[in-house]
């Protein structure tokens, strides 16, 4: 019996002990609802549109596109009304004498002196006037230049007024261009030479780059000459339209200017020897 009391007030104990170990069940607070502020809420509102309207342009079926339409092509420039084309005649006159007067003067002195071996400083330095006298004077003096008062030409816009001496300069880089060009094809080969005493640099470099980058200019005006319905250069689309047209006898004619006169009564004597006008192609 001593034995079963103990072993009852043992299983008392444990059980009284398993009572008070029994953890209390802790009650879970709801965590604090924190209240979303008004970009939060203005963000969330925009994504659902978003959203919304992306899931709406998926359902919806695709439109065709419309094919592209290509761009109208620029209309070719027309000659102002009451001026006539020159031909090629006259042209040619004009061009021939606007490059014996601005660069081959200067050629000659150049070629001379590489034979005879003269003086030039002199004879170069009246070149060089006549030149820039003939480029520049001359179309801001007389709207045209000495090949087209002996030609009897002027360049005209399309608003029949005659082109600025802008344009006169202009157009004679297209030559000059070509020995530009030639200048630094010389150079590059003799640096290529030991013996030529030209020494290498980055000056020299960009001067020859320079040199050989100008054969774009008459190559653009190349293209443009043949690609356009109008036949225009590249000076001449440059300036919004100019053309070479025949005129009669300046006003200059009958002024005080000798030179002028000497001028006009080279352009009667080119007259009388040539038939400037016997055909009607453009220049």
């Amino acid at each position: 019996m001593g034995l079963l009391e103990k072993a009852g007030k043992i299983s008392e104990e444990d059980k009284k002990e398993e009572v008070v170990t029994k953890p209390t069940p802790v009650k879970a607070e709801p965590a604090p609802v924190v209240a979303k502020s008004r970009r939060a809420q203005k963000k969330e509102a925009k994504a659902s549109k978003k959203k919304e309207a992306k899931a709406s342009k998926k359902n919806e079926p695709r439109k065709s596109r419309a094919p592209r339409q290509k761009r109208p092509k620029a209309e070719p420039k027309v000659i102002p009304e009451g001026y006539e084309e020159v031909g090629s005649a006259r042209s040619s006159l004009r061009l021939f004498i606007d490059f014996a007067v601005n660069f081959g003067i200067i050629i000659a002195i150049f070629v001379a002196f590489a034979l005879v071996e003269i003086p030039t400083t002199l004879f170069l330095s009246v070149a060089l006037l006549l030149s820039v006298f003939n480029l520049l004077v001359m179309p801001i003096r007389f709207k045209r230049s000495m090949g087209n008062v002996i030609s009897r030409t002027q360049f005209i816009n399309s608003r029949g007024d005659n082109a600025t001496f802008i344009y006169h300069s202009l157009k004679n880089t297209t030559i000059a261009s070509y020995f530009i060009f030639l200048l630094g094809v010389f150079f590059g080969i003799s640096m290529l030479g030991d013996s030529s005493g030209i020494e290498g640099g980055d000056f020299m470099n960009a001067f020859i780059a320079i040199c050989l980058s100008s054969i774009l200019i008459p190559l653009m005006d190349y293209i443009f000459r043949r690609t356009r319905a109008d036949s225009l250069g590249l000076w001449e689309v440059a300036f919004g339209g100019i053309w070479l047209v025949k005129t009669t006898t300046s006003a200059d004619a009958n002024s005080k200017s000798r030179f002028m006169q000497r001028l006009e009564s080279m352009a009667e004597y080119a007259e009388s020897r040539v038939d400037l006008d016997d055909d009607s192609d453009d220049s």
